[in-house]
């Protein structure tokens, strides 16, 4: 049997439905979509920004800088390399533009050790060659590095060159960089290489004793030569327009090779005795001249007062005989009377007896046998008379 049901019956039986709403602000897209959009866009944005920042640079005080964009570097109006001064500055990021700031006022230290190599880097070879039985004189000329002489001696030597970048664009330009290789390394060779073959010019126009003792400040005079660019180190970087300028150059290390130590130091013996023979006779000298010099001036000493004693008694002489004629004009026959009285006082002082005769008189005088020749005193002139 069927049942049936009244309209009424079912309404009030059956269940609401109810369905989602979808909203007009959000149609028909989750959420988490949306935040992870936004996220992406604020991070690509934020790049941006960095990168267009990472643009700006510094230049320090005796710096420049020098922009290569594009594999060219920025040039100004009249087709010259752009120079930027110091302080900041502002290039496209990277990879468009990059900068090179170039230290003007630096002064760089390069060693030269070409000739001068350490025994310990070429040891493992050395052992593989004797041990082949090969000849040790003919593996010393190959590794054993040195420079020779103008008298035909061998010498190791280390110099170093100092030198600062006086043009930038040549210092850049100049010498090829080859990728990967460490800043600067394809110049720093070839600077080295070019201080090596004008070392090697200079030392064969000296002699060992030159490069080794008296000579060694005109010697790294002639390697410098800052007077005469064409011929000394600066010479060839101005050739190869390397755009630095050479200040300075050192010799560090100047030695004979290890295989010739006896010789040179018996060389040295004998010099050092030579040298120390050499100082004693100079002091010798020396004091031989004080001595002699002392002498001379003493009996110049003598002599000039020997001179002023003789005048100063001549001097009194005139005088007292420039008075006495004076006395004599007035009265003369007072004056002779008492200049033969003082003349006869004097020669009366030293007789032994005295015979007075009268006018007229004849008086026999027996005087003794001459037994010695009489010589009168040596009057104040330094004359002498005999009697």
């Amino acid at each position: 049997m069927t049942q049936t049901y009244s309209e009424e019956e079912l309404k009030k039986t059956a269940m609401p439905l109810e369905l989602p709403i979808l909203s007009d602000d959000e149609p028909g897209q989750p959420q988490g979509w949306l935040s992870a959009q936004r996220v992406l866009v604020y991070f690509v944005i934020g790049v941006i920004i960095v990168w267009l920042l990472s643009g700006f640079y510094e230049v320090g005080v005796g710096d420049v800088a020098v922009v290569e964009r594009l594999g060219q570097y920025l040039t100004t109006g009249h087709d010259h390399t752009r120079l930027f001064e110091p302080g900041l500055n502002y290039h496209l990021p990277w990879p468009i533009d990059k900068a090179y700031i170039i230290p003007l006022r630096q002064e760089h230290l390069l060693e030269v050790p070409d000739f001068d190599t350490s025994p310990a880097s070429y040891l493992a070879i050395k052992k593989l060659w004797l041990r082949e039985g090969r000849s040790l004189r003919v593996f010393d000329a190959i590794f054993d590095p040195y420079v020779i002489t103008g008298d035909k001696n061998v010498l190791h030597v280390r110099i170093a060159l100092q030198y600062r970048i006086d043009n930038p664009v040549d210092y850049l330009t100049s010498v090829y960089q080859a990728p990967g290789a460490p800043p600067n390394a394809g110049r720093i060779n070839l600077i080295r290489a070019l201080a090596a073959h004008v070392l090697i010019r200079k030392i064969a126009s000296a002699t060992v004793d030159q490069a080794l003792y008296s000579g060694k400040a005109e010697l790294e005079r002639r390697l410098y030569s800052g007077m005469r660019p064409k011929s000394g180190m600066q010479a060839p970087m101005n050739q190869l327009g390397l755009g630095i300028q050479v200040k300075k150059v050192l010799l560090e290390y100047v030695h004979w090779p290890a295989a010739v130590d006896s010789a040179f130091n018996q060389v040295l013996t004998a010099r050092q005795k030579a040298a120390a023979e050499v100082q004693n006779a100079l002091q010798q000298a020396n004091h031989n001249t004080t001595v002699a010099q002392g002498q001379a001036q003493a009996i110049l000493n003598q002599a000039e007062s020997r001179a002023n004693r003789v005048v100063q008694e001549a001097t009194g002489q005139m005088q007292e005989f420039s008075a006495i004629y004076a006395q004599y004009l007035k009265n003369p026959r007072v004056i002779s009377l008492k200049l033969l009285s003082d003349a006869l006082r004097q020669v009366m002082g030293s007789v032994a007896r005295v015979f007075i005769v009268q006018p007229h008189q004849r008086l026999v005088l027996t005087l003794p046998a001459p037994h010695r020749r009489i010589i009168m005193p040596t009057s104040p002139l330094g004359t002498a008379g005999s009697r």
